[in-house]
């Protein structure tokens, strides 16, 4: 089984984080976010380096979140997803800030919080520097909603997963 976590820079070995390489990608997202529509379907392939380190099947669906700010701001994007079951969320970090993730166990159901929590995936440790990545695998979760807040240096910000069946 693959472990829930975090990985960062090299990429030959599991450590804190993977360089992200923000684009074109985030800048369609921060355009759905700033006209208050959700991306419509926000996965994309996983890139090489998160296949290699995480050993996953490039078939995988992983789904991206942003994490940012500026100022007393703090940014997630985009703020709701829907997921399957299986697929993976990678919270990616654009700017130079300290960022935490946290999934709040008296805004899940039993089932939901229980599952998080078992598999070790309920909050991030600190993601220190702009591309760090916190990894949350949806293997076997239950279904339903899924409300984190990002904690970042100037504030926080909320958003949903939503695990269909």
């Amino acid at each position: 089984m693959i472990a829930p976590g975090w990985v960062k820079g090299p990429v030959s070995r599991l450590t804190p984080g993977i360089r992200a390489r923000p684009g074109l990608f985030f800048l369609s997202l921060l355009f759905f976010s700033a006209c208050g529509e959700t991306a419509p379907d926000p996965w994309d392939p996983p890139d090489s380096a998160l296949i290699r380190t995480l050993g996953l099947d490039s078939t995988r669906r992983v789904h991206r979140i942003t994490l940012g700010g500026a100022g007393a701001d703090e940014h997630v994007v985009p703020t709701r997803i829907r997921i399957l079951p299986g697929d993976l969320v990678q919270f990616v970090t654009v700017d130079h800030r300290v960022h935490r993730v946290v999934f709040g166990a008296e805004a899940l159901t039993p089932e939901s919080s229980t599952f998080l929590r078992e598999t070790g995936q309920d909050a991030s440790p600190p993601l220190l520097e702009r591309g760090s990545r916190f990894v949350v695998f949806f293997e076997k979760a239950p279904s339903g909603l899924y409300p984190f807040v990002s904690h970042g240096s100037g504030g926080s910000a909320s958003g949903i997963i939503e695990v269909l069946q």
